[in-house]
């Protein structure tokens, strides 16, 4: 008998699926809220809390990726030997011929999955589009989708336990510190990215060797199949040189022009996956002008660097995607005059990083947790207010641009994650809209 504990989205479509084939299991989710739609649902529903499980029926238990394999509310599994997965194992054994693109990174992994899965259905060609973005994996077989290609984005969290997991193209972005709340060093999460890597012989790993992290994994695994990819030129391998794809893979040097790319896909970070969706069309032998089409009008998704006003006087980015200090300093990249709204709740209290960036930023405005600690480190160096919450920062902003005449960046990019004041960095963008809307947009 199987064991689901938390029915987020990828806890619900495993026992959907268990449902359809009518396999018995028991879940659990420790939120009183959830138990209760779940039940509503399906009233025959066995739920069981972990500490109150008769383990000798469990062969095997599916963990949501928001609770730690090492948490103490698994501890009970872990001393009885029960087997600890992902979504992602349950998912791996249940595919045949599929051809599984799987994307992960620190930043730019959704992004990535995104534009791979429009590249390939431009060419009219199906395939399932899920993981960590959008549907859970195992709603691939709850739909009886029967797509040849599998485009999914991976989090460290889903590739920690799944043993039968091989893709065909795997790609790997760019690994720099998160979750070390989860983990005990940055070394065990880079150790959980890399197992994206297959070693297969018929598959393909793209690696994007910016990072220096990424570098060491794509020398480890260095072959014919194991491409390199980076937003620097590079002898041997795949690379933007300004607006140019230069291939000295698949070709002798051929240079690619592509003449205007989407504003949702600028800068240096996003040229990362245009490169990956530009390798993954030519192991697939997809066509190149569509591949072009692709990148030059792709609309990107909310939170990820998402304009809401754009004139003369003020453009406005939501970057509420950005929980980590690596993300937010990499938005910075492509504006000036920023008057920069960060804080939340910090996975990482090194914000130091921002000062190289000072010339760009022309006032912080800190809110959540964090505000304090922040505004510490940036004491003499940038120019900083406290706010608390969001509301404040925009207010505190347009009395300050107010008296610029200069054109002004207004970039949400907070650095840190939401749940000190809102269920999710969704939850978080949706309401710095609202608050814009009402306070600028008039």
């Amino acid at each position: 008998m199987k064991y689901i504990y938390g029915l987020n989205r990828s806890g619900l479509s495993i026992i959907k699926y268990l449902d359809f084939i009518k396999e018995d299991y028991i879940c659990w989710d420790d939120d009183i809220n959830i138990r209760s739609k779940v039940l509503k649902l399906n009233n025959g529903i066995k739920l069981k809390n972990p500490d109150s499980l008769n383990l000798d029926n469990i062969k095997e238990a599916y963990i949501t990726p928001g609770i730690s394999l090492y948490s103490k509310k698994v501890l009970p599994l872990h001393e009885n030997k029960i087997k600890l997965f992902r979504d992602l194992e349950l998912y791996s054994k249940q595919i045949n011929d599929q051809k599984i693109i799987a994307i992960t990174g620190t930043n730019g992994k959704s992004t990535t999955t995104k534009l791979i899965g429009e590249i390939i259905k431009s060419n009219n060609i199906k395939c399932f589009v899920g993981g960590n973005i959008g549907l859970p994996l195992m709603e691939y077989k709850n739909l009886n989708n029967s797509a040849p290609y599998h485009v999914i984005e991976l989090s460290s969290f889903q590739l920690e336990s799944a043993p039968h997991f091989t893709s065909y193209i795997s790609v790997l972005l760019n690994i720099s510190p998160d979750h070390l709340d989860r983990y005990n060093n940055f070394r065990e999460y880079s150790q959980q990215k890399e197992k994206i890597i297959s070693s297969n012989k018929n598959s393909y790993n793209i690696i994007c060797i910016d990072d220096p992290i990424c570098n060491k994994i794509f020398k480890k695994y260095e072959n014919a199949n194991t491409i390199s990819i980076s937003t620097k030129p590079i002898n041997k391998g795949i690379y933007f040189n300004g607006q140019n794809i230069v291939d000295n893979y698949f070709y002798k040097k051929k240079v690619l022009r592509i003449n205007n790319i989407s504003p949702s896909l600028m800068g240096n970070f996003n040229y990362q996956n245009i490169l990956a969706g530009y390798v993954v069309s030519k192991i697939l032998k997809l066509n190149e002008i569509k591949f072009i089409d692709i990148v030059e009008n792709f609309v990107g998704l909310p939170h990820r660097l998402e304009q809401i006003i754009d004139n003369k006087q003020m453009l406005v980015i939501n970057n509420s995607k950005a929980t980590n200090v690596d993300a937010s300093i990499k938005s910075l990249q492509n504006y000036n005059n920023i008057y920069l709204i960060l804080g939340g709740q910090a996975k990482d209290n090194d914000f130091l990083p921002f000062i190289k960036f000072r010339k760009k930023i022309k006032k912080s405005y800190l809110i959540g947790n964090s505000a304090e600690m922040i505004y510490g480190q940036f004491k003499g160096y940038i120019d900083s207010e406290i706010c608390y919450n969001l509301k404040n920062a925009i207010s505190s902003i347009i009395r300050d641009t107010l008296l610029s005449n200069i054109s002004s960046t207004i970039l949400f990019s907070p650095a840190c994650t939401s749940f000190d004041q809102f269920e999710n960095f969704e939850d978080r963008g949706d309401y710095f809209k609202k608050i814009i809307k009402e306070l600028i947009s008039k």
